[in-house]
């Protein structure tokens, strides 16, 4: 990730950038698609979906990582975050409290106590792995990871696994699969939507600093 975030505003015009140029991409492609059946429509059909799943994936890795970056730029202490992102900074320490070795345990829980009132360095950059799969159990992870509630877009688990994802796996691995016009629409519409509604997600946790703890 290129772009920093210092300030609301940035992060602000990074995240519209972002999400501005990627709808004009997947506005052209589905305008060129025609409403009657032919080949030219299925053709095109499955050139869309491979487009919105790669601005699916991009959108949601992208917004993700501005926000960590946004809020690591905050210099907050450990003890001033919400615990997605102390447990970001404690990653390390926390796979290494897996030993067996009970005085290593307290150590490092020693440790992690300590630095609980010094500034706190959330990584950003290789965090959100979207497993070049990004599946509705993926997404879920990096809201979790970012502090945003996945909650409200469970409705459209099936939908992103099945009429995305899986669609979008066959088409490029050279399968060749027909889609109808109306059920490129349905999931266009529903990935749109979910991208608008994860950039206004990150946008207000930021305006109102919902990475803070209570």
């Amino acid at each position: 990730m290129s772009k920093d975030n210092k300030t609301e505003q940035m992060l602000i015009d990074n995240l519209h950038e972002d999400f501005a140029w990627r709808i004009k991409e997947l506005s052209i492609i589905k305008s060129k698609i025609p409403s009657q059946q032919n080949e030219e429509q299925h053709a095109l059909i499955r050139a869309g979906i491979t487009l919105l799943y790669a601005h699916w994936e991009g959108f949601i890795k992208n917004a993700a990582e501005n926000y960590l970056n946004f809020v690591s730029l905050k210099g907050l202490n450990h003890n001033q975050l919400q615990s997605c992102f102390v447990a970001l900074c404690f990653k390390k320490q926390i796979n290494e409290l897996k030993t067996n070795k009970f005085e290593l345990q307290q150590t490092l829980v020693d440790f992690m106590l300590n630095e609980l009132n010094k500034r706190a360095y959330i990584p950003y950059e290789g965090i959100i792995d979207t497993k070049s799969n990004l599946k509705f159990w993926v997404f879920r992870d990096i809201c979790i990871i970012i502090g945003v509630d996945y909650k409200k877009y469970q409705l459209k688990e099936k939908k992103i696994d099945a009429d995305l994802v899986e669609r979008r796996n066959k088409i490029a691995h050279g399968k060749y699969l027909l889609v109808d016009y109306d059920g490129y629409t349905d999931i266009y519409n529903i990935v749109v939507k979910m991208m608008e509604d994860m950039k206004n997600d990150i946008l207000d946790a930021a305006m109102n600093e919902k990475y803070r703890k209570n």
